[in-house]
């Protein structure tokens, strides 16, 4: 089990004692099995409050500690599942010591930049669509990708530059902030960027809306028909046309 008690606290327990564990070869307390370093480490990897740090932030780190082969230490953190891989560069900190919490919204953020969570998550999170979405559905201004990692499916679809930046807002979960899709967007980007389906109807859209998504018509009457109008002003779509008209007609 891991510990909940504060960094500074344990380093202190572990340099007082660690000597006492170590003369006693019997002695199996988790804190024994850790060298002080580790603990060190462990320290300052901390105080990246999301948890996600690049490659020269831990090579900052382990060189101001006087590590000279780096990438040796690195690998050994990463067999002791201390560094955890997420991407080429990119690692989450999962503490052998103290429970870090990940959260994997800005995480998304952080994987592939710049983009903002959209699509079926941002749908199920403003409470649009009845059922949890476990992949984390993004958009981003760069091709479409997707990445399987220890944390999770986190997929990404292209959208044009110039739709990008409506209709999005910031949110805060505890230390760290990330940008998300408002409803309408969210609502705008899975019509539009949806391939395969042909919604050239009000009757049709409704079907897809209803039966795909699960999304009740009713929960639409707030919704803000600006955020609408604007999306459509720059993509010009006949579907978002449609969803426009729908919308006023509620």
């Amino acid at each position: 089990m891991k510990s909940i008690f504060p960094f500074d606290y344990l380093l202190e327990i572990f340099i007082n004692n660690y000597y006492i564990c170590t003369d006693n070869p019997k002695n199996t307390d988790y804190l024994c099995k850790i060298s002080i370093m580790t603990v060190k480490i462990e320290k300052e990897l901390s105080k990246v409050k999301t948890h996600i740090i690049d490659y020269a932030s831990i090579k900052s780190i382990l060189m101001n500690m006087g590590y000279v082969n780096v990438n040796d230490k690195i690998n050994h953190l990463k067999k002791k599942g201390i560094l955890k891989p997420i991407k080429k560069g990119l690692y989450y900190h999962s503490s052998i010591i103290s429970n870090n919490i990940l959260s994997k919204e800005v995480l998304a953020n952080t994987i592939l930049g710049p983009s903002y969570i959209s699509l079926e998550y941002a749908l199920a999170y403003h409470g649009l669509i009845p059922e949890s979405v476990h992949q984390l559905t993004s958009v981003s201004t760069k091709r479409s990708k997707e990445y399987r990692t220890e944390a999770g499916v986190f997929s990404y679809k292209q959208i044009r530059k110039d739709l990008f930046s409506l209709g999005l807002k910031i949110e805060q979960i505890r230390d760290a902030r990330f940008m998300m899709a408002t409803k309408e967007k969210a609502i705008c980007d899975m019509i539009y960027l949806t391939r395969g389906i042909s919604l050239l109807s009000q009757k049709a859209l409704i079907v897809f809306l209803e039966d795909d998504l699960r999304i009740d018509i009713d929960d639409l009457k707030d919704i803000d028909i600006e955020v609408l109008r604007a999306y459509y002003q720059v993509c010009k779509s006949k579907q978002i046309a449609i969803l426009l008209k729908l919308i006023e007609s509620i």
